[in-house]
């Protein structure tokens, strides 16, 4: 005789599909943590209303049913400190087979939030992917207190130390997730090489203190230029890449334009001994026939070298 407090009798038979619905919807109502449920084929199936609670959403959890994981990464983009590193690597996280547990997220408002991804496995293969997510801000705060850093400053091996943006490795980093992320939402965009031009002349005539400020210059010229969610880096030397994380909204020649406003701007104000010049080069990328980074890069880099041909031909003149 079992003699557990918590034996109730035989075991009943198997409950049928429409019991085990309504168990995940009570699951998923009761729980304290936000749950994406994501499909084989890239679209949600479930959230729940702890979910839209963590990313202020209005509308029902319901509501969400049926949007693609690019379409809900975009929307919820700028709830994240850094918009660009979240929509990169949400990409590499949706292409995981296997579990991905405790990824830390700075929002903008202050939060941190952490997130668990789990492949879910019929017939050992994944079949869909869920993302539960909590509201860990108390705890990061007390481990900063207690000295054990903050859990982004892993990050600063990504960043250029003189300019603040994004660094090679940085780039190539968050440019290839951003890549997988675009195709996947069908999202075309832009990217631009922007060399400084004549910075071994401003080395040589100022110094190297001046070349440094003509390159912080830069990079403030290209972050006022570009919106938060465009990667911005620094390459190395006197290299810059801008890829612009959704060029449909906006035009090359526009974007070009605004670049060298901005850029006059900063050579009639800012009282320098020099003036900062810009060639550039830009490749499409276009999500219905997707190149690799390496290729958009080659390509970008081929057209800043002409265009910087290009005007040392008519300052010759």
């Amino acid at each position: 005789m079992d003699s557990s407090p918590f034996h109730s009798g035989p075991a009943p038979a198997e409950a049928p599909a429409s019991h085990a619905l309504a168990l995940w919807r009570t699951l998923l109502e009761a729980t304290g943590d936000g749950v994406l449920v994501i499909g084989a084929h890239g679209r949600v199936l479930a959230t729940n209303p702890a979910f839209c609670r963590l990313f202020t959403l209005q509308e029902p959890a319901g509501a969400l049913t049926g949007v693609s994981l690019g379409e809900l990464c975009e929307r919820l983009g700028e709830a994240f400190a850094d918009t660009a590193h979240f929509l990169g690597r949400a990409a590499e996280l949706h292409r995981q087979d296997g579990p991905v547990m405790g990824e830390c997220w700075a929002m903008s408002d202050g939060r941190v939030l952490e997130c668990d991804v789990v492949p879910v496995v019929v017939d050992q293969r994944r079949d869909q992917q869920l993302w539960v997510w909590r509201d860990v801000t108390d705890r990061a705060r007390l481990r900063a207190a207690e000295g054990h850093g903050h859990p982004h400053e892993a990050n600063l091996t990504y960043l250029d130390e003189l300019t603040g943006l994004y660094n090679r490795r940085g780039f190539l980093r968050h440019a290839r997730a951003q890549l997988d992320a675009a195709a996947l939402a069908h999202r075309p965009m832009l990217l631009i090489f922007v060399d400084l031009d004549e910075l071994k002349d401003i080395n040589d005539r100022l110094g190297h203190a001046a070349g440094d400020r003509a390159l912080v210059d830069t990079a403030k010229v290209l972050k006022s230029t570009f919106r938060e969610r465009d990667v911005v880096a620094r390459l190395g030397g006197d290299e810059f890449v801008v890829l612009v994380t959704d060029s449909s909204v906006v035009r090359e020649k526009d974007l070009l334009s605004r670049l060298s406003s901005r850029l006059d701007a900063l050579n009639t104000h800012a009282g320098q001994d020099y003036r900062l010049g810009f060639s550039t080069g830009v490749a499409t990328f276009d999500p219905a026939a997707p190149e690799p980074l390496e290729d958009l890069l080659s390509e970008a880099d081929s057209r800043m070298y002409l265009d910087k041909r290009r005007r040392k031909d008519a300052s010759a003149h």
